[in-house]
Formats: C-alpha cells, sequence, structure tokens
C-alpha cells in the first residue's frame, strides 16, 4: 500500500500573504534593534519557515554581514557547532557575548531534540548575561523556538511570535489562488468556499482538503474523516477539534456541530446564492412564453396573494419573478401553473430546486447535498442548451 505523499504549503504564495509577511518584517525590526532574539514558533505545522527566517534575517543584515544557522540535534555539541563559523575549535556564550572582530555575524541556533533546547536555553542565557552595554559586540544570538515541543520559552532578550495563522481575507486570496481554474460542483464555486471556510486559519489543512473530490467535500463534515488521519491528531486546528468533539456523547457535542454546521451553510450562502442570482434572468426568459400564456388574463403580472392580509395581492411584473413566485404558481390551488412542454417542465423543476436550497439557507440551514447535486445539474444542463 503506497503512503501518500505528505501535505505542504504553497511556499512562496503564503509568505507573500500580509500575515506571514508582516511577522518577517517585525522579525527583521526587532533585530535591528537587539543583540538576543526569541522566535517563537507557535505551530510545528509552518512549511518553509527556515527559507522565510533566512530570508528576513539576511535582508536585516546587509554585506558583509553575516547569517549563520546553526541545527542541533540530540548529540550536537553547541559550542563547537557555533566555534565552526568563527574559524575556532569552540565558542563558549561568554566568548560569543565578548567577540569583537568583524564582520558582524548573526548566529541562528535551531534545537531539534530535548536535550538540544535546553543547551541552548543555557547558551542563550549565559550570552544575554555576559552581554555588557555600551561595549562594541559583533555578534547577535538569535534562538528559534517551537512552542508545540516546549512551552516554556526562554525570557531573555526580545520576543517575536508567530502561530502561522492566516486571516479570513488570506485564507480567501491563498484557497482562490491555489484551486484557480477549479470549480464544482458543476459551475459553481461551492468547493472551493467549503474548502475556505472549513480550512480557518489554518492553510495545512486547506491543502488537505483540496486533495479531496469534489464529491468528497460536498459530504463534508463527514470527510473530515478523511483528513484527520492525514494532518494528525496533534494539528491544533479547531476545525478537526470541533469534528471529534461532535461525534462524542459529551455536553460540547451540539455546540460543536452547530459550528461545523455554520461553516458549511456560510459557504453555500457565498458561493449558490450569488450563482443562483446569475441565473433567475435567464430562467425566467425561457419561461416567458409560459408565463405570459399563464398570466394573459392579468396583463402579463402576477398578483401574488398576501399571506398577512387576506384579499390583497402584490403585483409582480414577470421580469421580477423569483425562483419561489414560479413554484407557487405551479401550486396555485385554483388555477395552478401547468408547463405544455418537456422544456417548461424543466424550468420549473428548476425552479424548485432552487427554492429549496433557497429556503434552507433562509432558515440557516445547509442544503442536502442531493438538492445541491440536482440544482446545478439541471440549471447546468438547461442553460448550456
Amino acid at each position: 500500500m503506497s503512503t501518500p505523499n505528505p501535505t505542504a504549503l504553497s511556499v512562496a504564495l503564503y509568505w507573500s500573504l500580509p500575515g506571514p509577511s508582516r511577522f518577517t518584517s517585525e522579525l527583521a525590526h526587532s533585530l535591528d534593534s537587539t543583540a538576543v532574539l526569541v522566535i517563537r514558533i507557535d505551530s510545528s505545522h509552518v512549511t518553509g519557515i527556515r527559507h522565510a527566517l533566512r530570508e528576513a534575517l539576511t535582508s536585516a543584515c546587509p554585506a558583509p554581514e553575516r547569517v549563520e544557522f546553526v541545527e542541533l540535534d540530540e548529540g550536537s555539541h553547541l559550542e563547537s557547532d557555533v566555534g565552526h563559523h568563527f574559524g575556532r575549535a569552540t565558542v563558549s556564550a561568554l566568548e560569543l557575548a565578548r567577540w569583537s572582530a568583524p564582520p558582524r555575524t548573526t548566529i541562528v541556533l535551531t534545537p531539534r531534540t530535548a536535550r538540544a533546547r535546553e543547551r541552548c536555553r543555557a547558551y542563550l542565557e549565559e550570552y544575554a548575561y555576559e552581554l555588557i552595554p555600551g561595549q562594541k559586540c559583533t555578534t547577535r544570538l538569535v534562538l528559534v523556538w517551537h512552542s508545540s515541543d516546549d512551552a516554556l520559552t526562554p525570557k531573555v532578550g526580545q520576543r517575536v511570535s508567530f502561530d502561522g495563522a492566516l486571516s479570513p481575507d488570506e485564507m480567501h486570496a491563498y484557497v482562490s489562488l491555489r484551486m484557480l481554474g477549479q470549480r464544482g460542483p458543476g459551475t459553481t464555486s461551492l468547493s472551493r468556499h467549503l474548502v475556505t471556510e472549513f480550512a480557518g486559519p489554518d492553510a495545512l489543512l486547506a491543502e488537505e482538503l483540496m486533495r479531496l473530490r469534489h464529491e468528497e467535500l460536498l459530504r463534508l463534515p463527514n470527510s473530515l474523516s478523511l483528513v484527520s488521519s492525514l494532518v494528525g491528531p496533534d494539528a491544533g486546528t479547531a476545525t478537526l477539534r470541533d469534528w471529534e468533539v461532535s461525534r462524542s456523547p459529551g455536553p460540547e457535542a451540539k455546540a460543536a456541530r452547530n459550528r461545523i454546521d455554520s461553516m458549511y451553510w456560510r459557504a453555500c450562502v457565498r458561493s449558490l446564492l450569488p450563482w443562483l442570482e446569475e441565473r433567475r434572468r435567464p430562467i425566467i426568459e425561457r419561461l416567458r412564453l409560459t408565463l405570459e400564456d399563464y398570466l394573459y388574463p392579468t396583463g402579463g403580472v402576477w398578483k401574488k396573494p398576501n399571506p398577512w392580509q387576506q384579499h390583497k395581492s402584490v403585483d409582480i411584473r414577470i421580469d421580477d419573478l423569483e425562483f419561489n413566485d414560479v413554484v407557487a404558481m405551479s401550486h396555485y390551488p385554483a388555477d395552478p401553473l401547468a408547463p405544455v412542454d418537456a422544456e417548461a417542465q424543466r424550468l420549473v423543476t428548476a425552479c424548485k430546486f432552487a427554492k429549496r436550497v433557497r429556503d434552507a439557507l433562509a432558515h440557516l440551514r445547509s442544503p442536502t447535498v442531493e438538492d445541491i447535486e440536482g440544482m446545478v445539474r439541471t440549471f447546468d444542463e438547461i442553460l448550456a442548451d
């Protein structure tokens, strides 16, 4: 059985967005004003973080300044790894704090194990302690700290934090560009909006959702079971947590399910309502002859009964009719609208699908998958003719 390729962000696109880009700008600014900097990364799923840090730090350290990355594993010897960049066998924290030879050098420590983290913490704290205010020093020390590995961040120096989250506008832009040219189901953009809503601020989850087929996206949130096994239980994504809670017998299940359902509803509102409105005029126009025959006695105007005032009605011209108006005419007890040919029948069926979908959305409910698929298929077939 083949293992699926690991999901990764579109690195260039992600780091060009305002939030991630703002982080790198803040990082560069902070580096210019301190000799001790802790970069706290609050997400273990941000792809391209090393490249982004290198770009930000390099831009803040123009030539001939140097930026040297030191990655430390279980058996690494920190002083030796730092010393390598200065042509020495070892460089202690004290020696680094008193280093005055050019060029100015920024050392970026990235620990990968618990033991390496404690070594880096001690080295950073000693370096900060040994710095003498006002004395010339040509070094900076930066520590990259992943809070998912150890929440107890070193307290010395200045801190810049990044959680990897995207704002709703950023996620919309990210998904729109990643799914450029992809539509579905049919001519709708529902799939794209479902990805945006269910991903929330998590670009990695968005990438996983984009790997699902249209049919699987339409069956969210049940399809989250396919995603959670790939992203992992420690993803920290609110959507996946709500999905797990919603399936439990606990008291929070109903609230979690409501939040999940609201995501689907918002995706439908943002994609299907504009899509329907664009198709209202063409559908009504194709029904015009049938409607003119039906409304001939009233001069081409439907006298829509007013449900709040008996024996009162509202005059609606054919051009202003809504889908639900056509459905109401077809169910009118005294004189129902009866399509006389197959084409008119198809058009009325399309109106019925549209009414069911719009009624569900108006009552803050998600339409059924069957109604969505039936509506899209019927409209697309009619308007393709």
